[in-house]
């Protein structure tokens, strides 16, 4: 036991010892004066060498004095060219190939200079292979110098602390080769690199900036306990969702929590495509649920926004924020930010301002319900484009306060809808959902009600209005995955509604994108949907982040089944069945819903409108189903306490 502690002793003093010769030397070398003594030092003597090479040692002797001479020549020359050419400007710690023939060539260009000088002031003294030797050991002899800076960085990172971390980077391609460069040149981090890991065999065994490419995934269990790995970095952002949750399932299968999973952000969010170690982060849920880029007509969505005004009601929400940041960026004449919450209204007005300096802002707090509001709104600012992101969406919560949905759902997209068809707004894009086919709750009923209203408006040729269909976007405002989130951090249990219940996610950039893709189709009345993917099961997406916290579900943290809430199905649909067709987008659908007769339409939802507030639930609901012929109401709460109760109660 002492001597394993004598030993330990030892070789932490020897590291020590390491540590500070190599901080010690970096420190001297990377002063520019010590680069220029060592540069004169190397043209002196790689000119004395190509001498001795060149001609006999007796003749390098008798031309000593004149070669000693010249030699305040060469390096007068040789380091203003140096200087000239940036070497003591260049960090070395950083040094790469094109730094080397940078060297080299500036090594020829100084030598080159000398060697005119010099035959110009005694010609034919000196060959001139004598100059092309020297040439070759000046660039061999400055080079090996500037890299050994590299060495010294890299010896004082590999004996720093016993605190480095060991890195495996899975993904041995640009995104990997990018993550292992920056942290080799990283100073302010503790990790090294230890092994690549790829499941491409053509990679196994070769290296990338001198560190090995191991083998597959399926032998990392022994490569993390072989190599004391701490962490592994996933450095694919081009894969999709589903291969990440396979990569994660087959990883943990062969670790223990103790080792971090880590991974770089979509593909579309690295900036100029570059991957670097400050875009590492865990993994969420948003990797588990993301796909494949698509390519979008964004000139188009250019076109249609610059130097207009725009009004984007629901604002302060997860999809409104969201449209207002894309549509900032294509640079309106005026963004109109409207929205019945102050206190969020202030915050996306706040980080907007923040963001986009020079656009100029609009925030309005109001209610769509109220005409004059949203007509004096127009009357000031004459906006051109409409996004209609207001609603209220949650489902058990309106199953409890129907009159607010229809009230803020339907009412405030009518006027809305009216008023910008009597202003000639060139595009009205109302967010809908996929609740709204087949509904079962007064939420989903509503939606679709409103997107009848956009398809009975009537309004100048020229405009287009039209309705856009999709599912569950991933973090918004009382959505699951938050939910879950704080769930899991108080202890659990997670509360799942059925273990059958699926769900379409998206994630709200994407989701944005195609909004603003809508808006440029020049179909009238038409209601698209965005194509979701494939519908997750919400048992699956519970278990997934309770793994991603490194917990194991059932047993850290348990899954209890709460059965369907008022209002909710099993799962959801974007179209009635053969009902969708593509457009020219890819990822936007079309689906053919028949138009209401107006009148008729208008009639029967004033009457609604109007006697709402004095019918029962079940009138209410039986009224409902008259404009919307598949509303068939999953809610039997309410008429169970009724009839219990023995009384028929009104609606507040």
């Amino acid at each position: 036991m002492n001597e394993l502690a004598s030993d330990t002793n030892k070789s932490q003093q020897q590291s020590l010892g390491q540590r500070t010769i190599a901080h010690f030397l970096e420190k001297i070398y990377l002063k520019s004066s010590f680069q220029m003594v060592f540069d004169a030092v190397s043209l002196a003597l790689t000119f004395e060498i190509a001498l001795i090479l060149r001609l006999s040692f007796n003749h390098w002797v008798e031309l000593l004095p004149v070669s000693l001479s010249y030699l305040p020549i060469i390096i007068l020359i040789g380091i203003p060219v140096f200087w000239g050419f940036g070497i003591y400007r260049t960090l070395w710690r950083y040094a790469s190939v094109n730094s080397l023939f940078l060297i080299t060539g500036v090594s020829l260009v100084a030598v080159g200079s000398s060697a005119i000088v010099i035959n110009y002031l005694s010609p034919g003294v000196f060959p001139w292979p004598i100059f092309v030797i020297q040439w070759t050991f000046l660039a061999g002899l400055v080079g090996t110098g500037r890299m050994a800076i590299r060495v010294m960085r890299r010896l004082t990172n590999e004996t720093n602390s016993g605190a480095v971390k060991n890195v495996l980077i899975y993904g041995a391609g640009d995104g990997g080769a990018m993550i292992a460069r920056d942290i080799l040149h990283s100073v302010n981090h503790k990790l090294r690199v230890v092994g690549f890991i790829d499941d491409d065999p053509s990679k196994v065994r070769r290296s990338i900036h001198g560190v090995s490419v191991l083998g597959s995934r399926e032998h990392v269990g022994d490569y993390v306990r072989d190599l004391d790995v701490a962490e592994i970095i996933i450095a694919m952002p081009s894969i999709s969702g589903a291969e990440v949750r396979r990569l994660l399932s087959d990883l943990r299968s062969q670790i223990s929590n103790r080792v971090d999973i880590l991974t770089l952000p979509p593909i579309t969010q690295l900036v100029e495509g570059r991957a670097t170690l400050n875009q590492v982060r865990q993994v969420d849920v948003r990797d588990l649920l993301k796909r494949e880029p698509i390519d979008l007509d964004l000139d188009r969505v250019r076109n249609i926004i610059a130097n207009r005004t725009v009004l984007v009601t629901g604002a302060a929400g997860s999809i409104g924020s969201e449209i207002c940041r894309q549509v900032a960026i294509c640079q309106p004449a005026k963004l109109v930010i409207f929205d019945i919450s102050e206190a969020g209204l202030y915050e996306i007005n706040e980080i907007l301002r923040g963001e986009f300096p020079h656009l100029t802002i609009i925030p309005i707090v109001g209610d769509m319900s109220r005409r004059w509001q949203v007509e004096n709104l127009f009357l000031l600012h004459h906006p051109k484009l409409v996004f209609h992101a207001a609603a209220y969406k949650h489902v058990p919560l309106m199953e409890q306060n129907p009159l607010a949905a229809l009230a803020n759902n339907v009412v405030g997209t009518r006027v809305l809808a009216e008023v910008s068809a009597e202003f000639n707004v060139q595009r009205f894009v109302m967010i809908s959902t996929d609740k709204a086919v087949r509904p079962t709750s007064v939420m989903g009923a509503s939606k679709r009600i409103c997107e009848m209203v956009v398809q009975v408006q009537p309004h100048k040729p020229g405009t287009y209005f039209c309705s856009v269909r999709f599912g569950n976007v991933l973090g918004s405002s009382g959505s699951v995955v938050p939910k879950f989130a704080k769930q899991i951090a108080s202890g659990g249990p997670i509360t799942v509604t059925d273990p059958a219940v699926t769900r379409y996610f998206m994630l709200i950039p994407e989701a944005v994108q195609l909004v603003l893709q809508t808006a440029t189709m020049d179909g009238d009345y038409m209601t698209y949907y965005l194509d979701m993917g494939n519908p997750v099961k919400i048992d699956d997406l519970a278990r997934d982040m309770i793994q991603l916290h490194g917990l194991v579900p059932g047993k850290d943290i348990a899954i209890e089944y709460s059965g369907l809430r008022p209002g909710e199905k099993l799962y959801e649909e974007l179209c009635h069945v053969g009902g969708g067709r593509p457009t020219r987008i890819e990822k936007i659908w079309m689906t053919d819903t028949p138009t209401p007769n107006r009148e008729k339409f208008y009639y029967e939802l004033d009457d609604l409108l109007e006697k709402c507030h004095s019918m029962d639930r079940e009138t209410v609901y039986s009224r409902i189903a008259q404009l919307v012929p598949d509303f068939v109401s999953t809610n039997g709460e309410f008429s169970a306490l009724r009839a219990k109760a023995g009384m028929r109660s009104s609606l507040p």
